[in-house]
């Protein structure tokens, strides 16, 4: 069954994806994975996991102890703009 997404999911994924980053939706892998992993067209940086939040709204349990034990980038993000800091 597919995980229910934020309003703004689709809105940030492709929003990245118009500003030329490769991004992966993987928002129906539950358990706490975060809802996208982006990364730049070229490859450059790192690739950094990203958990689409409406405003106010808190993590999930799940969510919260995937963010505890993952050890790279991560980040909470609530629009476009947030995720665009997330990646540079």
């Amino acid at each position: 069954m597919p995980k229910r997404r934020d309003l703004n999911h689709a809105t940030i994924r492709d929003g990245l994806r118009k500003l030329g980053f490769h991004v992966e939706d993987t928002a129906d892998l539950g358990h706490g994975f975060p809802d996208l992993l982006a990364n730049k067209k070229n490859r450059e940086g790192t690739a950094v996991l990203l958990e689409v939040k409406m405003p106010g709204e808190k993590l999930t349990p799940a969510e919260i102890i995937f963010h505890q034990l993952y050890p790279g980038p991560i980040a909470i993000v609530y629009s476009l703009e947030d995720a665009i800091l997330a990646l540079k």
